[in-house]
């Protein structure tokens, strides 16, 4: 293949073609260079893998091509010295086995490229996050072969100016000599930076990257010496894996490096550091054969930690224990225990676990006592998932496995998730060979029929809703011994964005925190026996709850997940950002094949939510409808995806507010992608845009009462004030939004955008959705980032809806940098605004949900549902603003000519009915509303918040006269969650317990007295 160099083009030609197929231009660089493809971009240029066909042996060789998509001319200017100086450098160097050889530098058709040796490697932030953090050995060797490197590079007179782990290469075993000993390349001698890859190699206007630029750098002067300051920062990431930011406390001025290591490094390895990293640059090595002379003549020292004397441990005995007595509540009771930051681009996290309030055979497995006081195994033995998902529509099926143990008949109540959109239309319990069909009634009713059922013996099961996304399964009369099955069917509509489909199937409940101000009287939740959503606001629901699994920890069952997927057309790059999975292709006689997905067998704890995205095949199909009629009528699933373009010149300025949660829920590893998520929004935003910070717990604190224009000194200001953040306190999410809210509007011409990230385990979601319907400005938008394993997507769904913006979701120890593109996409990309929707054609207009679709953004289709009772047939227009200004019109016919289609199309239009009627009700039910919910619902044969299904046998099973147990199944702890947001109610403990301490004292003074006395 050819790829065009023209930046205007960049059209795939055949491997021999001399002329570009699309616009004419020459495809060979010098008349001997071809570029295959692109492998890195950016504001200044590409980057090109190609190959020089002058040589018989046509080796592989770099092409970088600079041009400005920026407007700046100063900017334009400097990026062009820059990538004129990278030439001269690599020229004044000549060769060196360990610097890329400069092959060539021209100007063709008015632009410049350079010419270079092709590495083939991984860079060490790759190998950093495929083979974890660097060992003493592994980081001596690095500097053993680097430091010479930097030599050589000094000795030409020449400062690197950008060292960082994204610019040194290892290469590929297959590369080097049989004899070659060296195996690392410094590479890019110029300051015209292109794309990378890593959240940290974003180059700002300073020459070098934010993360590892020195001091004196940031002042516009580099010496030899920055180098080595920017050499040592690369090591202490190597050693850590945590971002370079989190590893300097600025408010005490310090390096903080040492508290992250995984293993502990000499004495000798840490002072070496230590000096390179020295902000004075009179007091750092001056030369790379220094730390070479201390690296290799000083003897080995020991190991770096902390000794304290015997004598002082024994002073401080007693004042220790009462310290550890808090802390031993706090570690029960608090969400924000001060942990290390936690490894965001390494290996998979792993957490410490804490330790069992009662201890069990298998720390966190489902257990309870028996009568006579043995633990044994809980209920809930094993889930199995089978999703199968037809272009956009997955029909999942859940299999939930239950034993009793005991000698006496049981009933466990299970609470788990499922998504918050999903329609859930079918349950049944197996009994051996007997299936037990599930009927939907209103909730009330359903409730009565299960307890009656339970008093009579009879084996019963009931399912209702808690909440959207939240689910409750109680099983009666469970035999001694026996294993009974629950099955449950839904239909969800996949995510699509960025070109990306996404299957996610929800697998914990995390802890909500309930405000203690909030008002929710006037919408309650109603109560279901042991099913209590986990909430932080009371001592006794805290002590009530079952414990929860730590992360990582096997609980007494697990879950196996089966995803097949017929796209109907080839799908590609299936990943899983969650989880470890196995792909495969069934076929089928006759049949196009399917691509199958499963769990791996050493990932099926269920403490995280699985989330699978994949892509198809060809270009994307712009428009799609597809229709279902039967008795109910006839109903119609719209997807639309404008095939317009957004010019840059078009893009509106935007005052950004972030609203950023530091509850005690965020501790660890979320608040550490949080911190990752915020120094790329701040680097991605536009020149003309302003920001500023609002972090949130139990009160709300901002960066700047007004906006900041974005300029470097702001941006480190910023970024400063995001790196001293703790998690710490309630999830007060109304103080954040009230504050936002509070904000003078934005001025003319210019767009208010706010940007939530948070995890959204908050109890009132319902006051937090009805605020933004109806304070949220007009013009405004609200954008919604979830961080963790297991967010609570229905808010954030539903604040995005009704904020006029988009969701995204990002684990806590997931690369940041896809997601953040793809949010700067939508964010600067508006595609279409003000959507109207209208009926052409016989009877009466069709009931379409949303009522009121948002604003469109790119890549990012429009969903309707529709039903047309009458089935009559006629077209469906869809009007809209497009970017600056033009009007968009696209007709759809619509036809019902006889039954038939996919009974999933009216499942999903029952279920957005019912959402659209339940966001009428945030601020508290109305009869008329709940009324016609439970119609749709019992009509369409959903659950819901006032329909549940209910299943019994026909015979008694057991005994009723004879007593029974009652189980709660015990939930994970969300994979990366430390703690259970609540703070004040630590210290409601702490106090009470220093209270109870000083009255047992006073007692024993007054008990001392009276026999002195005596």
């Amino acid at each position: 293949m050819s790829k065009c160099l023209n930046p205007n083009c960049l059209h795939q030609n055949s491997a021999e073609t001399e002329l570009c197929q699309e616009c004419g231009s020459k495809l060979l660089l010098a008349e001997r260079y071809r570029a295959l493809e692109i492998i890195g971009e950016g504001g200044f240029g590409r980057t090109f893998k190609a190959v020089d066909e002058f040589k018989p042996s046509k080796p592989l060789c770099v092409i970088k091509q600079f041009f400005s998509t920026v407007q700046d001319a100063k900017s334009i200017q400097k990026a062009t010295e820059l990538f004129e100086e990278e030439a001269i450098r690599l020229e004044t160097l000549g060769k060196h086995r360990q610097i890329p050889e400069l092959f060539a530098h021209l100007v063709q058709d008015n632009h410049q490229y350079l010419v270079q040796e092709y590495i083939a490697g991984q860079n060490l932030a790759e190998e950093l996050a495929t083979e974890g953090v660097f060992s003493e050995t592994k980081i001596r060797e690095f500097l053993n072969e680097m430091l010479p490197i930097l030599e050589f590079v000094h000795s030409h007179q020449v400062i690197h100016r950008d060292i960082k782990p994204e610019n040194i290469v290892r290469i590929a075993k297959s590369e080097r000599g049989e004899n070659q000993k060296y195996s690392l390349v410094l590479v890019d001698f110029g300051a015209a930076k292109f794309t990378s890859k890593t959240a940290l190699a974003k180059t700002g206007t300073l020459i070098g990257s934010a993360a590892y630029i020195a001091p004196e750098q940031v002042r516009g002067k580099a010496i030899f010496a920055s180098d080595i300051y920017s050499l040592a920062i690369t090591c202490i990431y190597l050693l850590t894996g945590v971002a370079p930011f989190d590893l300097f406390d600025s408010s005490e001025d310090t390096w903080v490096w040492r508290d992250y290591l995984k293993s502990p490094v000499s004495l000798q390895l840490s002072q070496i550091i230590d000096k390179m990293l020295k902000t004075a640059t009179k007091n750092r090595y001056q030369t790379a054969r220094e730390i070479l002379h201390d690296l290799n003549s000083y003897p080995e020292l020991t190991t770096v930690k902390n000794n304290i004397p015997k004598l002082f441990i024994g002073g401080v005995a007693g004042i220790s224990c009462l310290f550890l007595t808090g802390i031993v509540l706090a570690g029960i009771f608090s969400s924000s225990p001060r942990q290390k930051p936690v490894v965001i681009q390494s290996e998979k996290l792993k957490l410490e676990p804490r330790k069992p309030v009662i201890s069990t055979p298998e720390f966190g497995g489902l257990y309870a006592k028996s009568p006579t006081g043995t633990v044994q195994a809980f209920p809930l033995e094993h889930t199995d998932v089978t999703a199968k998902i037809a272009g956009n529509v997955s029909r999942v099926e859940v299999v939930q496995r239950f034993t009793n143990p005991y000698q006496t008949p049981l009933e466990a109540v299970y609470q788990f998730p499922l998504p918050d959109e999903s329609a859930v239309d079918d349950m049944e319990i197996r009994i051996g060979d007997r299936v037990i069909k599930g009927v939907i009634k209103k909730r009330e009713q359903a409730k009565k029929i299960y307890n009656k059922a339970k008093k009579e013996g009879k084996t019963a099961a009931l399912l209702e809703q808690e909440r959207p996304n939240i689910f409750t399964q109680s099983l009666a009369n469970i035999k001694p011994g026996e294993t009974i099955e629950v099955v449950i069917r839904y239909t969800d509509a996949l995510k699509f964005a960025g070109g990306d489909y996404e299957f996610v199937f929800p697998m914990v409940v995390g802890p909500r925190y309930h405000p203690g101000n909030s008002n929710l009287s006037s919408f309650p939740e109603k109560p279901i026996h042991l099913a209590s959503l986990p909430t932080t606001n009371s001592l006794t629901n805290l002590l009530s709850q079952t414990a929860k699994t730590p992360p990582k920890e096997r609980s007494g069952y697990d879950i196996n997940v089966t995803v097949e997927i017929d796209a109907g057309v080839p799908i590609s790059n299936i990943i899983s950002t969650s989880h470890q999975i196995q792909i495969q292709k069934v076929a089928a006689s006759g049949l196009p094949s399917i691509t199958q997905v499963q769990l791996n067998k050493t990932d099926t704890i269920p403490n995280k939510d699985l989330v699978l995205r994949y892509q198809v095949a060809g270009k994307e199909t712009q428009s799609t409808v597809l229709s279902q009629a039967d008795n109910k009528g006839g109903h119609f699933a719209v997807s639309l995806i404008p095939a317009l373009e957004y010019q840059t010149k078009e893009i509106v300025p935007k005052d950004v507010v972030f609203l950023m949660d530091t509850s005690g829920s965020q501790s660890g590893a979320p608040l550490a992608q949080s911190k990752v998520l915020m120094r790329r929004f701040l680097q991605g935003l536009n020149p003309d845009d302003t920001f500023t910070i609002i972090d949130f717990a139990n009160s709300a604190q901002t960066l700047s009462t007004q906006p900041l224009a974005n300029t470097p000194a702001n941006q480190k200001k910023a970024i400063d004030y995001v790196n001293n953040l703790k998690a710490n306190g309630g999830t007060e999410l109304l103080n954040g939004i009230d504050t936002v809210l509070n904000f003078s509007p934005a001025k003319n011409g210019r767009l208010r955008s706010i940007v939530l990230v948070t995890d959204g385990l908050i109890g009132n979601e319902n006051q937090i959705i009805s605020r933004i319907q109806k304070q949220l400005q007009p013009g405004n938008r609200l954008y919604s980032f979830g961080v963790g394993s297991s967010v609570n997507r229905f808010l954030l769904n539903r604040l995005a809806e009704v904020g006029r913006g988009t969701v995204h979701v990002v684990r806590h120890d997931e690369s940041v940098d896809a997601v953040v593109e793809k949010f700067f996409n939508e964010i600067n990309n508006p595609v279409l605004t003000n959507i109207e929707v209208t009926w052409q054609g016989l009877g009466e207009a069709p009931e379409i949900f949303p009522l009121k679709p948002a604003d469109l953004f790119a890549q990012e289709p429009l969903i309707l549902y529709g039903r047309k009772q009458d089935r009559l047939s006629g077209n469906l227009q869809i009007t809209a603003v497009a970017a600056g200004g033009k009007p968009y019109r696209k007709t759809f016919p619509l036809r019902f000519d006889s039954d038939g289609g996919n009974e999933a199309i009216a499942q999903l239009w029952g279920r957005a009915k019912i959402k659209e009627l339940m966001l009428e009700m945030t601020d508290g039910e109305m009869s008329e509303r709940v009324e016609a919910v439970t119609n749709v619902a019992l009509g369409y044969r959903l659950l819901s918040k006032y329909t549940a299904f209910v299943a019994v046998s026909d015979e008694q099973r057991v005994d009723p006269n004879n007593s029974s147990r009652r189980e709660k199944v015990k939930k994970h702890t969300p994979d990366g969650m430390v703690g259970i947001p609540e703070p004040s109610f630590v210290w409601a403990i702490l106090l009470f317990g220093l209270y109870m301490g000083w009255k047992h004292w006073v007692q024993l003074c007054k008990a001392k007295k009276l026999s002195e006395n005596s």
